[in-house]
């Protein structure tokens, strides 16, 4: 429906207006139709219409004044028609504001609205862009101060104590610059472990201390993640800011920080008040960090996301190239490109994290290869079966039905066995390091449990323990895994996938089948951590953490070697959205079919749904022209339009929106319909796939309740074979009316596996290895000059002196060389320079470091510390691009050991720019380069000139 302006202002702006407090009736608040050219906004002398419309002065009349708490003007309203595009107006206002400008000496902010549409406009700083509704006054309040406090010529300077890193402080820096450039939106791809939750603390802190955010939302979509966010985040580097952890709906709106998962934040970002008002403004926060972003913008979740007006930064570690071109346009990235990336194997390099490739052990159980067969049963176990009405001879199972279909107690143990022979020890070598298994159900994860505890009882139940999300005790038993010696083995349904942090992670076990690349990286990011992040370092294998080791009894590697892309998920429609598609699938057909009658129904049943659309809805009520023409009779005789398309493309979204929706009931709804449609297609295959799963979820339902036992006759019905032998459509759709309602009480959702208590054994191993850094014989020959040196260290006077620290003369090298020769090793301290774990020094102390006696420096870190050091003091005076340039220099030092000036105007810096590293750079920080490159040389590298 048309409405006029006045129509317009009174039916739609002025309630949204008062949704946000605003009240139109009072005029310390809003003022309408006030005279921009009459009115002495610095007096705060306000002339509307009735005051200045018949004399002779110009006058210019804006539709809305919004006034601060002072009685200031604050922000404007321009108005159109519904039937009017509400950016015409732009150039209007935009004079209404200059008007008010050349008087106060201060910019107001401008509202474009139509009542369907509230554009806004904050001219000093972005564009005009579109909102869910209008900003609260004391949020339109602090974006005033935000702009007037902001200082966008100061330096940025990083705050070292939360990153410390050279790679984080570039990125925090990529970041904070792509925000001045105008930006509202980015994007950070990081690896587990490298150090994303605290980049996202150190830009919060930045843009507080720059005035450019004052109310943070932190938002997750697991409690893991939230804690971690609140825990290693806010609680650490915030420790005397406001915060708050918003739990069950309740938010309090004076803080300044806040940590949330989406799920709970989405009940509360549309609550009202007692009067009608929103909790929550789109104005309310000044920056929004959404953690795993490429999980937390589909269906209901994005809407947070659009209806909150703050910048927004999207926290992700999956690898970019897995991160889908949604993920990338919602934070305004081109494809691939995200705003900031430090990437997994840039990571390794770094020695940030440790690498997974260097120990992948793959094994199968004789089950998981053949499968289970009535032929394998033993004559107690065909009697157990019987026993419990299972008959024997129909055991026959593939080896991927493993705890799905059937269960078998013996694989169970020989997968714990496997772990238990061949797994990372910790320090003393007496128990398993830190492991994660990843089991595929919760009664998997007990079989596996049980069988730690059968096979080792000696540990008394405490070595493994199961973690799931509905244990009451599940974050108590995180806490032990992270902070004490036991559990040593974690065994978890998809709880522990992502968000857990234990640095001590040194196996990982694949005790289920992964077909998402994306899940597996997040799976396979639980070990990535360094023993450099580790507490306990008694947890390690000899207490350093060089890599973590993987075994895999469901062929996952190989898996991925033949699908290298896997099983792509796509996000899935609501649940809603697809009972709304298969109604409009029956109507198509039934419509084909001539079949006006039930046609009309069906219809009904669609037209039903659309009006249950909570239209009080910010997210619902901005698609109000949409919705009534779908109810318009009109819509079904348009012939330029075709009704069922228009209802699929426009109005099935909108389903997902349907408020107090029962999951079990819906699921239940799923099915009938689908049955109704397969009647209506006379998909017999299709009806008789549907028959056992309506079935069983009929045969769930407790007949002990009287609500449920007053259908009884109607469930009886249902689970006859008369009932499906001359099926009808009204039958179908029957159900949904009389059954779907008891669902809600149905008491289990699905059969267990059947249990064989069988033993088995590994049937199958294969051993993943990657190259070393060294090549074989480099590491063959350093293991046999250690066997030696050992041997002679009874007998042998110089290596005694060695071991006393005694002074050692050239006599004394030169008699120790001769001994290692005449013992069969041909050693000098050139060729122990090749050794990948001695890389430099003298033959005296590679001999003490095989006592233990010394520790070879590593020239990777120190010439990593160099920069390092060099990188966090200067940061304030470095870009994101000069940093990265600064990495570069350390990268190809670390390669050639040797950089000259003439080096930084070739490859690779030429890639920052033909005339790289000028301008960049000036003279004195090229000097600066170069200066510690040769004294790292002379430190690190003077026995090779």
């Amino acid at each position: 429906m048309d409405l006029n302006e006045l129509q317009t202002r009174k039916s739609k702006i002025d309630v949204y207006l008062a949704e946000q407090g605003w009240d139109v009736t009072n005029r310390a608040s809003v003022i309408a139709e006030v005279d921009t050219k009459q009115s002495d906004f610095l007096a705060r002398s306000y002339k509307t219409v009735s005051e200045t419309l018949k004399n002779d002065l110009e006058s210019k009349y804006v539709d809305y004044l919004l006034l601060d708490s002072l009685g200031a003007p604050l922000a404007i309203i321009e108005a159109k028609r519904t039937s009017k595009d509400p950016l015409i107006g732009q150039k209007q206002a935009e004079q209404y504001a200059d008007d008010i400008k050349r008087q106060t000496g201060r910019d107001v902010f401008i509202f474009l609205s139509n009542g369907y549409e509230i554009w806004f406009w904050d001219r000093e700083r972005y564009p005009l862009r579109l909102l869910k509704g209008f900003y609260a006054q004391k949020d339109l309040e602090r974006l005033r101060f935000q702009i007037q406090k902001i200082d966008p010529t100061r330096s940025i300077e990083i705050n070292t104590r939360i990153v410390d890193r050279s790679k984080s402080i570039e990125n925090v820096k990529r970041v904070l610059e792509h925000i001045r450039k105008g930006h509202r939106k980015g994007l950070i791809v990081m690896a587990t472990g490298t150090g994303k939750t605290r980049v996202a603390m150190a830009i919060i802190d930045a843009l507080l201390r720059e005035n450019r955010a004052q109310k943070v939302l932190f938002l997750a979509d697991r409690k893991a993640l939230r804690d971690q966010a609140w825990n290693k985040g806010f609680l650490e580097f915030f420790p005397h800011e406001a915060k708050d952890k918003i739990l069950h709906g309740i938010y309090n709106k004076e803080k300044r920080l806040y940590v949330s998962t989406i799920q709970t934040f989405q009940e509360i970002y549309t609550q009202k008040d007692e009067r009608g008002q929103y909790r929550i403004s789109p104005g309310e926060f000044d920056l929004i960090f959404s953690d795993e972003a490429h999980r937390s913008i589909y269906n209901k979740w994005r809407d947070v996301f659009t209806y909150l007006d703050a910048m927004q930064i999207g926290l992700t570690a999956t690898p970019a190239e897995l991160v889908d071109r949604d993920t990338f346009r919602f934070f305004h990235c081109d494809d691939h490109m995200p705003t900031a990336l430090y990437s997994y194997d840039e990571a390794v390099k770094d020695g940030v994290l440790v690498d997974f490739r260097k120990s992948i052990i793959g094994a199968q159980t004789h089950f998981q290869i053949e499968g289970v067969r009535p032929s394998d049963l033993t004559e107690s176990e065909r009697n157990r079966l019987i026993e419990q009405g299972i008959d024997p001879d129909e055991i026959n199972f593939e080896g991927t039905e493993l705890e799905k279909k059937v269960a078998v107690k013996g694989t169970s143990e020989a997968i714990v066995r496997e772990f238990m022979e061949g797994c990372q020890m910790d320090q003393a070598g007496t128990l398993p390091a830190k492991s994660i298994f990843f089991a595929i159900s919760k009664k998997h994860a007990r079989r596996l449990h049980e069988a730690f505890d059968d096979l080792y009882p000696e540990y008394k139940g405490r070595l493994a323990r199961i973690i799931v999300s509905d244990d009451p005790r599940a974050d108590a038993l995180i806490h032990d895994f992270e902070h004490e010696s036991f559990p040593r083995v974690a065994i978890s349904v998809d709880m522990l996938d992502t968000g857990i942090d234990v640095p001590e992670v040194c196996n990982l076990v694949f005790a289920k089948p992964v077909f998402s690349k994306i899940k597996f990286w997040q799976m396979l990011g639980r070990g990535t951590r360094s023993d450099g992040a580790c507490k306990h370092r008694e947890w390690l294998p000899d207490g350093h953490k060089e890599y973590f080791k993987v075994f895999d009894f469901w062929n996952n590697f190989e898996y991925w070697n033949m699908n290298p892309e896997g099983v792509k998920n796509e996000p899935t429609e609501a649940i809603t959205s697809r009972i709304f598609f298969l109604r409009l699938k029956q109507l198509e057909r039934l419509l084909e079919q001539g079949d006006a009658e039930r046609a009309a129904v069906v219809r009904q049943r669609i037209e039903e749904e659309i009006r249950s659309l909570p239209m009080d809805s910010v997210s619902v009520r901005e698609h109000e022209r949409e919705i009534a023409k779908a109810l318009s009779p009109k819509l079904w005789d348009n012939v330029g339009l075709d009704p069922l398309e228009y209802l699929k493309s426009t109005i099935m979204p909108l389903m997902r929106f349907q408020t107090g929706v029962n999951l079990k009931e819906a699921s239940f709804t799923v099915k009938a319909e689908r049955l109704g449609l397969a009647v209506l297609e006379g998909n017999e295959k299709e009806i008789e796939r549907l028959k056992p799963e309506i079935g069983e979820m009929v045969d769930h339902l407790p007949r002990t309740l009287n609500i449920v036992k007053e259908k009884e006759e109607r469930l009886d019905e249902v689970l006859t074979h008369a009932f499906w032998k001359g099926l009808s459509f009204e039958d179908a759709i029957g159900l949904v009316e009389d059954i779907t309602p008891l669902m809600k009480y149905m008491s289990k959702e699905a059969h267990e596996p059947i249990v064989i208590d069988m033993g088995d054994i590994i049937e199958q191993r294969t051993l993943w290895m990657f190259n070393e850094e060294a090549p074989e014989y480099v590491v063959a020959f350093r293991e046999k000059v250690e066997k030696r040196v050992t041997e002679l260290a009874d007998h042998n006077l110089v290596i005694q002196k060695i071991l006393r620290d005694d002074p050692i003369t050239e006599e004394d090298l030169h008699d120790l060389e001769e001994a290692l020769a005449e013992a069969g090793v041909n050693v000098t301290e050139e060729m122990l320079q090749t050794s990948p774990r001695h890389p430099y020094g003298s033959l005296v102390e590679f001999i003490r470091s095989l006592f233990g006696l010394y520790q070879a420096p590593d020239p990777k870190e120190k010439i990593a510390e160099a920069f390092q050091t060099y990188m966090i003091e200067s940061n304030k005076h470095y870009s994101a691009d000069q940093l990265h340039f600064i990495r570069t220099i350390q990268t190809v030092f670390m390669r050639k050991r040797r950089i000259e000036m003439d080096d930084l105007f070739l490859a690779p810096f030429t890639n920052f720019g033909s005339t790289a590293p000028m301008p960049m750079f000036d003279e004195g920080d090229l000097k600066a380069f170069i200066g510690i490159c040769q004294g790292l040389e002379r430190e690190l590298f003077a026995a090779e000139a």
